[in-house]
């Protein structure tokens, strides 16, 4: 057992904490003229790779005491979602510190103190879990998210450390599911794939209609690059 444990060690087997990536696209009240040559719209993949670090989100359940007979017992009634906090590397343009001054004052108007329709400043966010080959295992999708809290940041003459920005964001609820990554890097949901995958001769009859010689044999696994990923909307039981 210890050198099955050890091998599966040294092949990689256990996830990292370092690999990760985040994705959204900036709501609309970030831009108020939703206009996407923004150039906060075409410098996010930059803010993005400074992500320095993220959580996963957790959750708790609300509970209340019941007895029908003998002790009392737990009950869930309402689940409860946590913020996430984030942290960013600040670039020298400071277009990361811009992009959240911009998303803060979108939910509400500086000047006028008013507050913004709940659609405009919210958006869904995507944090990925990598390998080591940085192929995508595990996603998360926190929905209707937006800025909670900005922290400030302390300028100091006498520190050289790389500024940093403090984030929590609060979203309504979050979805979780784990990834298939091809050698092509395209992603399959696992519930995607199970959904294919549930009946064998469903699936390749209806492939070899749909494509006829060029279908391969699905428990070969000829056709599942094709099949999978290329005309998912086609293939219907």
């Amino acid at each position: 057992m210890i050198k099955d444990f050890v091998s599966e060690i040294k092949r990689g087997a256990v996830a990292r904490t370092n690999r990760f990536a985040i994705l959204f696209t900036p709501p609309v009240a970030v831009d108020a003229k939703g206009n996407p040559t923004n150039p906060d719209y075409s410098s996010l993949r930059k803010i993005l790779l400074f992500a320095d670090s993220v959580q996963l989100p957790g959750v708790n359940f609300s509970t209340i005491q019941n007895r029908a007979y003998g002790e009392f017992r737990e009950v869930p009634y309402e689940k409860l979602f946590d913020n996430i906090n984030m942290s960013f590397y600040v670039d020298q343009d400071l277009k990361v510190k811009k992009l959240f001054d911009q998303w803060i004052n979108g939910i509400q108007n500086p000047r006028t103190r008013t507050f913004n329709y709940y659609n405009n400043y919210t958006t869904n966010m995507v944090i990925e879990v990598q390998d080591l080959n940085d192929k995508t295992r595990y996603e998360v999708v926190l929905h209707e998210c937006y800025p909670k809290t900005m922290s400030s940041i302390q300028l100091d003459a006498s520190n050289k450390d790389v500024m940093k920005l403090q984030v929590s964001m609060q979203y309504k609820y979050w979805t979780a599911s784990t990834i298939s990554v091809l050698n092509d890097d395209q992603k399959i949901p696992g519930g995607l794939l199970g959904k294919f995958t549930k009946d064998f001769s469903g699936f390749q009859e209806t492939l070899n209609k749909t494509l006829g010689e060029r279908a391969g044999n699905f428990i070969t696994g000829s056709a599942l690059t094709y099949g999978v990923t290329k005309i998912p909307g086609l293939l219907k039981f």
